[in-house]
């Protein structure tokens, strides 16, 4: 018997409706997750400079961030984190604060960035900014348990990351604009 109100091409159209909408609801939040250049609780467990990883290289332009959470000192440099995180097999990523996979990094321009890195994985690491295969700037090599940091500054632009050792599966963009 057919309901004039509900009937099975009705509830059929109501249920992939619902799916679409959770799925792009799910995808933009992993897929369009921006990073925001804030202070962090890293702080707290960074290692000193005397740390094999510490901060290396820097353009002569800078950066700024988006966000009004950023951290900015009179020198005008706001703080980024990024975690090295293992998947299963052996593959790695990059993880931002809020969980988010590879994420791309939207910032602005005349400001500096530190990127502070953790490794907790059993493996080394070593974050590199690069524009069309030239190296901008690069972390040095982040032992396993260690922390690392990278200064980037650079003027409008978008750019990639990843790691030296893994870059196949640890890499994103960064998207530099003037506003």
């Amino acid at each position: 018997m057919d309901n004039p109100y509900f009937n099975k091409k009705t509830l059929t159209s109501c249920i992939i409706i619902s799916i679409l909408l959770i799925g792009i609801s799910y995808s933009s939040h992993y897929l369009v997750q921006p990073i925001s250049a804030k202070s962090s609780s890293y702080d707290k467990g960074s290692s000193t400079s005397k740390d094999s990883s510490s901060s290396s290289s820097k353009d002569s332009s800078s950066s700024s961030s988006k966000d009004t959470s950023a951290s900015n000192s009179s020198s005008n440099t706001s703080s980024i984190a990024l975690n090295a995180l293992e998947l299963k097999n052996e593959t790695y990523r990059w993880q931002n604060t809020s969980e988010a996979i590879n994420p791309t990094l939207h910032l602005i321009a005349n400001t500096d960035y530190l990127i502070k890195i953790k490794n907790p994985t059993d493996t080394k690491h070593e974050l590199i900014i690069a524009s069309n295969g030239t190296e901008l700037a690069k972390s040095n090599e982040i032992k396993p348990g260690k922390n690392g940091k990278l200064n980037f500054a650079n003027s409008t632009g978008t750019f990639e990351y990843h790691c030296e050792y893994h870059p196949d599966t640890m890499k994103g963009i960064i998207e530099i604009s003037s506003q």
